[in-house]
């Protein structure tokens, strides 16, 4: 994970000294003055990370009313830990630094009356306030209290060192998470990685072994939790479990995809949107999975006549023995009828009409609306409110869930028009068909998850909508049977790949 100073909020830079202190990520000499200037009189609640420490550090969120917050720490562990700190409590690079080694050596009358950074009246220890900041507004004072308990480990005895790893170990997804982004912002990477590694147990009391399979019991996680997951797995280079949730979080969605996947305008935490390409690629990889599902509700509807087909012509099949029962008006297509009866046309039309209510009113996985409105013709805005509703209703009931998805398809109903076509119906050839989707899905392997190992390799094959898709598929009933490319090349056979071959084909046969 790329190692960055923290995005503080604009601080004018005044003098060289002020530049600096901007160019290193850090505020600026007058913005520290203004903000000890305007520091709380009040109690202030103080927090003994190290009992033996030499150094007050306080924050104030300015944007709310809560309470200062303030740590005693070691300055010696600070710097030698965090190169913010280092930079910050240098003695001759910045005013904090130059305070701290005066007041060690008795002379800070002068500074501590231009700083007006004072000395604890309890504990007689320097007091330097840690400029406020999104990053710190967004995870929290408890993440960067978390933050300074890791810096400070080795003023620590070594019960308390125990006790403090302990709990890290067991600590909640969210916690983790944003102690992450603060080591991050504040350019200590390494801090977090070395506590968390081979340690942190991902919210689990047990173990991590049920995050490395794949199963539906992951579905049920929130999608925040699923995406702390994601960045902590990521960041720790434990990529099993990072493709499952990965996986999982594709078959969930994401609140965050309604609208296509946009970078945030303002401030975010790290899992809000996953970086190298990988949140793209997720949601890419989710719309060639709800594309492939499509496709399969088009081939019936086609096959029953409510679609054109879009492919050459080809010949129509011979079923000499049916005689006028199976011939169309259509061309290229014959009627879907088993029974070879003279009624073969009303009983496609009963399919078709029961298929057609079925996507469109239950499963609610297909549209049906009007070519005849110009749709850049505004109605008055009392209409256009009740379509905003209307269409928000439509986006609630259908299910985000993909399982979830398979398992409205497999209520299809099993109607027939009358007794004699008992063998008629979209459903008998429907459900066999389902799980060659299914099974992709429900892998423990997570298929459709990212493989991290790979992902920054250039060229990267794994990025499925940079593929060629020129292969044609072929299935019959769960199994795929063939795949047709336009020019010989090699199937890797792995289950991963015909995954991908499945929902990124240009064509596919459903009925091979």
């Amino acid at each position: 994970m790329a190692s960055k100073p923290p995005p503080w909020s604009n601080t004018p830079a005044t003098q060289t000294e002020g530049s600096a202190r901007v160019a290193n990520g850090l505020p600026s000499l007058q913005s520290v003055l203004k903000r000890s200037l305007d520091a709380s009189e009040g109690q202030k609640s103080l927090h003994v990370v190290a009992p033996g420490g030499d150094l007050i550090l306080e924050y104030i969120d300015e944007s709310s009313a809560a309470e200062p917050m303030c740590w005693q720490v070691a300055s010696e562990s600070l710097a030698t830990k965090s190169p913010y700190f280092s930079a910050l409590l240098h003695p001759e690079k910045f005013a904090e630094g130059r305070y701290l080694s005066q007041h060690r050596q008795g002379l800070n009358d002068d500074l501590d009356s231009q700083l007006n950074t004072r000395a604890s009246g309890e504990i007689g220890l320097p007091k330097i306030q840690i400029p406020a900041s999104r990053v710190i507004q967004l995870c929290g004072s408890e993440a960067l209290g978390l933050f300074l308990q890791a810096l400070c480990l080795d003023s620590m005895t070594d019960r308390e060192v125990e006790t403090f790893k302990n709990g890290l170990k067991n600590e909640t997804p969210s916690a983790v998470a944003k102690f992450i982004h603060i080591a991050d912002a504040f350019n200590s990477p390494s801090v977090a990685y070395d506590l968390l590694k081979n340690e942190y147990l991902f919210g689990r009391k047990d173990n991590t072994r049920a995050f490395r399979r794949f199963d539906t019991a992951l579905l049920r996680l929130k999608e925040d939790r699923v995406r702390q997951i994601i960045m902590i797995s990521i960041f720790l280079k434990e990529y099993s479990i990072a493709r499952t949730m990965m996986h999982s979080l594709l078959l969930g969605g994401s609140r965050l995809w309604v609208h296509g996947v946009e970078v945030p305008s303002s401030e975010y935490l790290q899992w809000q949107y996953l970086p190298n390409g990988i949140e793209e690629e997720l949601y890419s990889r989710r719309q060639f999975v709800l594309n492939t599902i499509t496709d399969l509700q088009a081939h019936f509807l086609r096959v029953y006549g409510a679609l054109e087909d879009t492919e050459e012509p080809k010949p129509a099949p011979v079923r000499p023995s049916l005689g006028l029962a199976f011939s169309t008006s259509t061309p290229n297509r014959s009627f879907q009828c088993r029974a070879g009866l003279d009624n073969a046309s009303q009983c496609d039309l009963f399919q078709l009409g029961q298929m057609t209510r079925f996507f469109a009113m239950r499963a609610k996985t297909i549209f049906l609306g009007s070519n005849l409105l110009d749709p850049d013709f505004d109605l008055d805005d009392s209409e256009n409110e009740a379509d905003d509703v209307d269409q928000d209703r439509a986006l609630a009931a259908l299910p985000s869930d993909i399982l979830a998805l398979i398992t409205s398809l497999k209520q299809f109903p099993d109607y027939q028009i009358d007794m004699n076509h008992g063998s008629c119906g979209v459903r008998r050839r429907l459900l066999p068909i389902l799980p060659c989707i299914e099974k992709y899905l429900l892998d423990p392997g997570a298929l459709l998850g990212i493989d991290l190992h790979t992902w920054s390799q250039q060229p990267n094959d794994q990025r499925w909508k940079k593929r060629r898709r020129q292969h044609k598929v072929e299935i019959r009933f769960e199994k795929i049977v063939k795949v047709e490319f336009p020019h010989q090349q090699p199937r890797v056979p792995l289950p991963s790949e015909d995954a991908a071959l499945l929902f990124t084909a240009r064509k596919r046969n459903w009925e091979a």
